[in-house]
């Protein structure tokens, strides 16, 4: 006699995925960003057709995700198109340094330019070194100097405090606006 919670309930078109066997309490499962594959953890004494159901289950949601994650560029890796957008981003910082530098009334600080996974920007104020992340070449002249702006900005108001705010507002005046189109890395 079956039981009522059996596997006779999985349906079945269960979507394929990669399980790993943890000493947990419940299930979790993920989408991996970059090969598209479902990625279920689940506890190690959970029958394999209830994990199948959980997966069954999400079926809507992991088209959903795929479909997201299809919609995102691939990063940037080392080669001939991160090449081209030190280029495009070199040629954009010659025509804003020499602009924003006058407006900040600083000397030019030296610029870095790198592929950098978590961040647009990064600023060390006590060595006067930018560096922009080559994502930005993607993204388009206004975020470039959004960023730019930005990271300029830290060099006087290291934090994101009202001091921060109240420069961008005065030399930005649009920041805000561009930081949501942005949007995070």
């Amino acid at each position: 006699m079956t039981r009522p919670d059996s596997a006779e309930l999985v349906p079945a078109s269960v979507p394929a995925y990669v399980l790993t066997r943890k000493r947990m309490r419940t299930v979790r499962m993920r989408v991996d960003s970059r090969t598209l594959e479902v990625r279920v953890s689940a506890p190690l004494t959970m029958p394999l057709w209830r994990i199948d159901a959980f997966v069954a289950s999400r079926r809507d949601w992991i088209a959903e995700r795929r479909a997201e994650l299809e919609s995102v560029p691939m990063p940037l890796v080392r080669g001939r198109e991160a090449q081209e957008c030190r280029a495009m981003l070199e040629e954009w910082l010659d025509a804003l340094m020499p602009v924003w530098c006058a407006e900040f009334d600083i000397v030019p600080p030296h610029v870095s330019l790198r592929i950098m996974r978590t961040q647009w920007g990064s600023c060390r104020a006590a060595t006067r070194r930018i560096t922009l992340n080559l994502e930005l070449a993607r993204r388009g002249f206004d975020m470039a100097e959004y960023v730019l702006v930005h990271e300029l900005a830290h060099l006087f108001e290291l934090n994101h405090g009202p001091r921060f705010y109240a420069l961008m507002d005065h030399h930005l005046p649009d920041w805000r606006e561009r930081k949501a189109r942005l949007g995070p890395l």
